[in-house]
This record gives C-alpha cells, structure tokens and sequence, in this order.
C-alpha cells in the first residue's frame, strides 16, 4: 500500500499481542500472536480507527474484512510492485534509528510483493533476508518456549528452590532436557540460527544487530538453565551480566530495568520488546 513514494500500508494484529490491545484473548497462544492468520493489512487512519472502536470491529468483523480483501485481490504489474519495494526497502534502511519500542507487533511474511513477472531482484533479495530472520525468531521462540513459560509462571526463589532440591514444582519437569548442555546448541541450530549469517549483507546494521540479539538471549537463557542443573542452584537470566549487556545494547535502560524488576513474566517482556525493535527496524511497526 503506497502513495507516490509514500508506504501507508500497516500491518495489523486483528487479536492483540498485548494485554492492553484491543481485542486480546488471553487464551491466544504465543506462536498464534504473530502468525498470518491474525494479521491484517490496514492503512494508518483505519488501524486507529478500528482500535478506538472495539464494539463494532471484533474479531469476527476483520477476519471477514479480511477475507473478502483477499478473495477480490488481483496482482499488481510489475513495475508498481519493484516502485513500492523500493519505498519499503528505503524505509528498512532509515526507520527506527531513534530507538524506543512499539506497541504493536507484526509478521513479516505479509511484506511479500507479488508480481505478474516477479519482483525486481534486489529489493525482493532485501525483502526475503527480513522475512528468513523473522521466520527464525518464530523458530527460537518454539524451540525455547519452556524456557520462557517457566519464568512466566514460577518466581526465580521458586525455581532456586527446585534446583537445590528444597521444593519441586512439577512445571520445572518440563526444564529437565536442559540438563544437557548441548540441548541449547542443538535448539538453536533447529531455529535456523546457523542459516542466518547468509541474510547479513542485505539487511541494515542496526536490524542484524537486534536479531542477534534476539538469539543471544534465547541461546543464554537455555545455557544458564543448563549450568542451573550443574551447579545445583539457579542462574537466573535478570542475575546475569551477560544478559544486561546484551538487553542494554539495544532497549532503552529503564525498560530493562523495567524486565529486570518483574516478578513474573520478565524474559516474555524483554523478548517482546526486542522483536518490536526488529520489527520497527524493519519499517513494519506502529511506532506510540
């Protein structure tokens, strides 16, 4: 969606991510939250405009708005396509340099241009290294969900407790692989992680720098979990310094002292802000 050389095209989650978004299930699954089917492409008045009006635009609404959008979509010519990918490869390049994080997170697999002919090549190789990274933070975060739904629900005293053997909370069971201190190389690998450096060269320096972020953190939850077990007491990701830096290099201080302080729920936090950030990067996010 493009006017002149102007994107207005914004892509939409039609349930919330957030517990403060408009129309969120709390029951929606993580892996739910930014899949293809709970995305809608919108222009940036409507976006308002459908989450200041929750009573008339439910989920039911936008998911036939959707619907009827897509079965009446014809391809556009092809040098309409290459002008607009050339406007969002522009906005790759330039957006997001402020730092901060969105409200609103997106999947970048809608960014696809379709064509009668194809996409022109560069920017269509541009736009392909955005959607394989993105496709790898959905696969870091399958392959280390435990490790987030753990801290999502037990306090890090809860899980110490666990490890030194004073307490056994049956939901720390589900840690168990990680005794095995392979199994965080090993999940990393069936992400994706070790395809990823072939994207570098067409993604912006900043965009990299948040997607390894993004990894480092996965991989260094899962390590410390790992030693958690070795050194019978836990090692706890919001402890660590390795952690902070990683966080700090990208977030905002007072949002990661902000994870930091959370009692429940600190890793899923963090993690949400660094996707925002890529995605901001990415120039596929409603910037608040």
């Amino acid at each position: 969606m493009a006017i002149g050389d102007t994107l207005i095209g914004e892509i939409c989650h039609i349930k919330g991510a957030r517990l403060t978004s408009a129309r969120h299930d709390p029951d929606q699954l993580p892996r739910e939250k930014h899949a293809f089917e709970n995305l809608i492409l919108i222009c940036p008045t409507h976006h308002t405009v459908i989450d200041d009006d929750k009573e008339s635009y439910t989920v039911d609404r936008l998911l036939r708005m959707k619907r009827d959008h897509e079965d009446h979509t014809k391809p556009v010519e092809e040098s309409e396509a290459d002008r607009v990918a050339q406007v969002y490869v522009q906005s790759v390049e330039t957006s997001g340099q402020s730092g901060g994080f969105a409200a609103h997170t997106v999947h970048a697999n809608t960014i696809t241009v379709q064509t009668t002919h194809g996409a022109g090549h560069l920017s269509s190789r541009q736009m392909a290294a955005v959607e394989h990274l993105w496709e790898i933070v959905r696969g870091l975060g399958s392959e280390f969900s435990t490790v987030v739904f753990v801290d999502s629900i037990l306090l890090p005293e809860e899980m110490d407790g666990y490890f030194k053997g004073k307490e056994s909370p049956p939901l720390m069971d589900a840690l168990l692989e990680y005794k095995n201190s392979n199994v965080p190389i090993d999940k990393l690998a069936r992400a994706g992680a070790n395809e990823a450096a072939k994207e570098r060269p067409f993604v912006s320096p900043r965009l990299w720098s948040i997607f390894f972020i993004i990894q480092a953190i996965y991989g260094r939850s899962a390590f410390l979990l790992s030693n958690s077990f070795k050194e019978r007491q836990l090692k706890h990701w919001r402890d660590d310094d390795g952690c902070d830096q990683l966080l700090r290099s990208v977030l905002p201080a007072q949002a990661v002292d902000h994870t930091k302080g959370l009692s429940f729920n600190g890793l899923r936090t963090a993690i949400d802000m660094l996707e925002s950030q890529f995605l901001t990067e990415a120039g596929m996010n409603k910037p608040q």
